[in-house]
């Protein structure tokens, strides 16, 4: 679905307006301390790779090919792939980290299972992935004018879910959210998330709860506390 957010300019100058809800600022709590290998995916036009830290070697991927070129001046020497996340060119068991600033509201609706799946498969086995990402509220005021707006800003973007609830996402796909912090009255989400059903190849088209938990697992989570 093509929108004004697949232009690379117009991408930027909205994304730029998100600095009023302090997402730059998350943006650099997300990556700056990360280390090791790092998957980014919905790399876009780079705006997060600035904020990687000289102990990470990062991979970005992006589907959509104008975003990527517009991204090569900020790469830092990272390698960016075409790709999408339903659909990873990487080995299992690649990476140390996977990032997703604000990606996850718009992966199409039938690829987001697959998307998570894939993710498990190239995550190391005590990795994790991290996420910004906005979302509903949980407040009805403002859940309100959000579902309102919803369904013209899908067409208007170019598939960008803003109602999407990504925590519950995550839930149902059979990873276990260790960290959830909610910043700007719950629009936006820093997420840290652990696999916690085996990494396998090939995920089925529909997701299914899993009784297993991580909740007893002891982990270092990788975000720092605010400051």
């Amino acid at each position: 679905m093509r929108g004004v957010l697949q232009a690379a300019p117009v991408y930027d100058a909205f994304v730029g307006t998100f600095g009023f809800a302090g997402v730059g600022r998350l943006r650099q709590r997300l990556v700056s301390h990360l280390t090791g290998e790092i998957l980014e995916i919905g790399v876009g036009t780079g705006l997060n790779l600035r904020h990687y830290g000289p102990g990470a070697r990062v991979t970005g991927i992006d589907p959509a090919p104008n975003l990527l070129r517009a991204a090569a001046p900020r790469a830092r020497g990272y390698d960016l792939v075409l790709a999408s996340a339903a659909a990873l060119p990487f080995p299992d068991a690649t990476f140390d980290m996977i990032v997703s600033p604000l990606v996850f509201c718009s992966i199409p609706t039938p690829l987001l299972i697959p998307a998570l799946a894939e993710l498990r498969r190239v995550l190391r086995p005590d990795g994790q992935l991290l996420l910004l990402e906005h979302t509903r509220t949980d407040r009805p005021w403002l859940d309100l004018s959000i579902d309102a707006l919803a369904p013209l800003w899908l067409r208007l973007s170019g598939g960008c879910h803003l109602d999407r609830d990504t925590p519950a996402l995550l839930a149902c796909a059979g990873w276990h959210i260790a960290r959830h912090e909610r910043h700007a009255y719950g629009l936006y989400r820093l997420l840290v998330a652990l696999p916690s059903v085996p990494i396998i190849s090939h995920y089925a088209a529909e997701a299914t709860p899993h009784a297993e938990s991580n909740s007893e697992r002891s982990v270092a989570l990788s975000l720092p506390d605010p400051s």
